[in-house]
């Protein structure tokens, strides 16, 4: 059996690694629910850990990884730093992911 999805024809096999990595990088309770608060906006570290109920050190650790991921980027304001999704970013991974699973 041959899987159209897969070969080198119909999918660029970077598509493919960019996807497996996007969903590595999202494959943590965390992160998905650091992802969820920052639907409603920008937030600091300082506004998330409490609502996921980890240490800032860890919810620092998550926010470091989606934003190398390209996930989030990060604003300076004085000594705060706060976290928005990157939306261009989010549509590029929901549209190799849509031409995966279609």
């Amino acid at each position: 059996m041959e899987f159209k999805c897969c070969t080198k024809n119909s999918l660029e096999q970077k598509d493919i690694s960019k996807t497996y990595d996007f969903l590595k990088i999202i494959a943590d309770r965390n992160r998905i629910k650091i992802i969820c608060i920052l639907r409603e906006g920008s937030k600091c570290v300082c506004e998330i850990f409490p609502a996921i109920g980890i240490s800032q050190k860890l919810a620092s650790h998550h926010l470091g990884q989606l934003k190398r991921s390209g996930i989030l980027i990060e604003k300076r304001e004085g000594n705060f730093v706060r976290y928005s999704l990157n939306k261009k970013a989010i549509r590029e991974y929901k549209k190799i992911f849509n031409q995966i699973i279609k």
